[in-house]
């Protein structure tokens, strides 16, 4: 599979991507409309004047070729599956992509993986976010776990081991910027305010969306960031790599944090 080429996709169906999302209909089983109006609720492009340029600009700095090449490196580093990589341009009209994620953001599905990208993204940045979202991949083909029966702390969990990957792979300064909301003490301390008593809320459920992103009264991405704080301290106590990590059940993970216990 690797990485399809999309770019030609968008030079010539750039004005129309409803026409694009129907090449996904075997990934995403629903109407083209609805696979669209899904992956712009994730951070892909709405057509906008210049936008062609843009996916030229792309093109001119090999974004889908060194994609391509990184993506070979991660499968044989964690020995993960051969899957399709859709690029698509970013939502500049999304304030949280855009402001947050410096105009970058990805998905992960079990079957293939999404890149929203901009073309003053480096290199490197778009590296970082493939490496997080392809190690949910293989996360998800590792633990033999229906996706209806993750729950919130296996979810804060895959999380926290991606951005684990990613500073192992390059270094801390590609961490997403959710990590540097909370001191790991104010993690902690969320923890027990907000998050031990819910981790068996499951996936899919409202309860589970607002405690992960950190909605209504909840401290912003509170899931993500203590989850990341958990897989952290597990780090600093057992001294594992990101690939001794990929296989470790989410709870074995709490148990070594033990800052978490306290």
């Amino acid at each position: 599979m690797g990485v399809i080429a999309t770019d030609l996709w968008l030079l010539a169906h750039y004005e129309e991507p409803e026409e694009i999302c129907k090449n996904l209909k075997e990934y995403i089983p629903l109407p083209p409309r609805y696979i669209y109006r899904y992956l712009v609720s994730r951070g892909m492009y709405r057509p906008m004047r210049g936008g062609k340029e843009d996916v030229e600009k792309l093109q001119q700095q090999n974004v889908w070729g060194e994609i391509e090449k990184e993506l070979e490196q991660l499968r044989h580093w964690l020995n993960g599956p051969d899957i399709p990589i859709f690029i698509f341009p970013s939502d500049v009209y999304n304030r949280r992509v855009q402001r947050e994620y410096d105009g970058k953001s990805g998905l992960a599905l079990r079957k293939c993986l999404f890149l929203f990208v901009s073309p003053h993204n480096t290199i490197e940045e778009l590296q970082a976010v493939l490496t997080h979202e392809y190690h949910h991949i293989c996360r998800l083909a590792t633990i033999k776990k229906k996706e209806e029966d993750y729950t919130l702390l296996d979810t804060m969990i895959l999380e926290g081991l991606a951005e684990a990957a990613v500073a192992e792979r390059y270094s801390k300064a590609y961490h997403a910027p959710w990590t540097r909301y909370y001191t790991k003490q104010e993690a902690v301390q969320f923890w027990h305010r907000y998050v031990n008593d819910k981790i068996t809320v499951y996936r899919g459920t409202a309860e589970h969306e607002e405690l992960l992103n950190g909605l209504r009264l909840y401290p912003d991405m509170l899931g993500y960031a203590v989850g990341f704080h958990l897989v952290q301290d597990c780090i600093a106590h057992k001294k594992l790599t990101t690939k001794q990590l990929l296989t470790m059940d989410a709870k074995e993970i709490l148990q070594e944090a033990r800052s978490f216990s306290i």
